[in-house]
C-alpha cells in the first residue's frame, strides 16, 4: 500500500467511531440543554447520524449518560497518569506531587458536574435505574481503587487504608468539592486550593513509605548473623 494511504475501516472500528461522535455530541448537548431536555433525535443530528446509529449503539438515553460521564473520567484517569509520568520525582517527593498532579487532573469543569448531578438525581429517583446505576458506581469505584493500588506500588509505597475505601473518599471529596465550586463561581481560586489542599490530606493520610532509618535496620535484621 502506498505511502501515506489508510486501508479500509473495519466494521468495529466505524462502530467505534460512530459510538464517539455519538458520546461528544451527547456530552455537548446534556451540558447545554441538560438531560431531559435533550431528545435521541437532536443527538443523533449534532454527530451526523440518524436516529438508527443511537439505537445500535445504546440502549436508552440512560445508558448514553452513563457512556459519557464514564468518558469524561477516563479522560481525567489519563491526565493524572500522563502528568504523574512527566512530574519524574521519587518516592519520597511523590506524595506531594502525586496530592496536586491528582487535583489538577480531576479539577471539574461546570459541565461534568451538572452531569454527574443529573446522573444520580435521575438514579435517586427512578428505582429500576438506580438498581443499574448503583452497579456502574460501584464498578467505576472499583476501577479507580486499581488505579491507585497500581499507582502506590509503582512508587514504592505503602497504602494505610484499603484502595476501594481511597477511591470511595476520593470520589465524595471531589464531587462535593466540584458542586460547591460550580455554586461559588466567583471563588474558583478558592475551590483550586480546596481540592489540591483535600488531595494532599488524604495522600498524607493513606501513605507510609519507610523512613531511611527504618529500612536500615530492615536491610540490617535481613542479614544472616555470622557464627562465631
Amino acid at each position: 500500500m502506498p505511502a501515506g494511504r489508510v486501508g479500509p475501516l473495519t466494521r468495529e472500528r466505524r462502530r467505534e467511531l460512530t459510538r464517539t461522535a455519538l458520546i461528544e455530541a451527547a456530552a455537548e448537548l446534556f451540558a447545554s440543554r441538560g438531560f431531559h431536555a435533550t431528545s435521541l433525535e437532536e443527538i443523533a443530528h449534532v454527530a451526523g447520524f440518524t436516529r438508527g446509529a443511537i439505537y445500535k449503539n445504546f440502549k436508552s438515553k440512560e445508558d448514553i449518560l452513563i457512556a459519557v460521564v464514564e468518558w469524561q473520567q477516563e479522560l481525567q484517569l489519563a491526565a493524572y497518569a500522563d502528568a504523574l509520568d512527566d512530574a519524574k520525582v521519587d518516592s519520597s517527593e511523590r506524595v506531594s506531587v502525586a496530592a496536586d498532579v491528582w487535583a489538577r487532573a480531576f479539577r471539574r469543569d461546570r459541565s461534568l458536574t451538572l452531569l454527574e448531578l443529573e446522573l444520580r438525581l435521575h438514579a435517586m429517583r427512578n428505582t429500576t435505574f438506580g438498581k443499574k446505576f448503583a452497579v456502574w458506581d460501584r464498578q467505576q469505584r472499583e476501577r479507580i481503587a486499581w488505579f491507585v493500588a497500581e499507582q502506590a506500588h509503582a512508587a514504592g509505597l505503602d497504602l494505610t487504608a484499603e484502595p476501594e475505601d481511597i477511591a470511595a473518599l476520593s470520589l465524595a471529596g471531589v464531587e462535593g468539592l466540584s458542586l460547591a465550586a460550580s455554586i461559588h463561581t466567583d471563588e474558583s481560586e478558592r475551590y483550586d486550593r480546596l481540592v489540591a489542599l483535600f488531595f494532599r490530606m488524604v495522600s498524607e493520610g493513606i501513605v507510609s513509605a519507610p523512613a531511611p532509618a527504618q529500612k536500615a535496620k530492615k536491610r540490617a535484621a535481613k542479614k544472616p548473623v555470622k557464627k562465631r
